[in-house]
Order: structure tokens, then sequence, then C-alpha cells
């Protein structure tokens, strides 16, 4: 079967675990680019977005790049 979820969707479960009140002041949360309405097969963490990561999340089709240190 084949499931896809949205921005929002993976917004809200992590905020289940992890409420926007943990966040420290001045951290950036939430979607910094793209769109939240946009679906989602492939997910890529990692701690921070380097070029080399955005080359690996290109060539394998990644919908979305969850990161520690967002650019």
């Amino acid at each position: 079967m084949d499931k896809t979820v949205n921005g929002q969707q993976v917004i809200q479960l992590f905020e289940q675990f992890s409420p926007k009140a943990y966040a420290v002041e001045g951290d950036k949360i939430g979607l910094q680019i793209g769109t939240l309405n946009k679906p989602i097969k492939n997910v890529m963490v990692t701690l921070d977005v380097l070029e080399s990561v955005i080359d690996e999340a290109i060539e394998k089709e990644v919908d979305l790049i969850i990161a520690h240190h967002p650019p």
C-alpha cells in the first residue's frame, strides 16, 4: 500500500511528543522552507542541513528534511 501524508500532518505528529513550548527562545521551529500541503512519502533526518545533505536528498527524491539545526 502506498501511504502519503502532508507537511501539516508531520508537524502535528512531532508536536505530540515535542510541543512548541519546549523550544528554547530563538530556536527556529516548524516548517522553514516549502509548503505544508505538499504530499510527503520520503523523509530524511539530519543534524545540520549541509550542501551534501541536500545533494543526497535530491538524489534519493526526499520530500522532507527534518533537521536539528535548520538553515
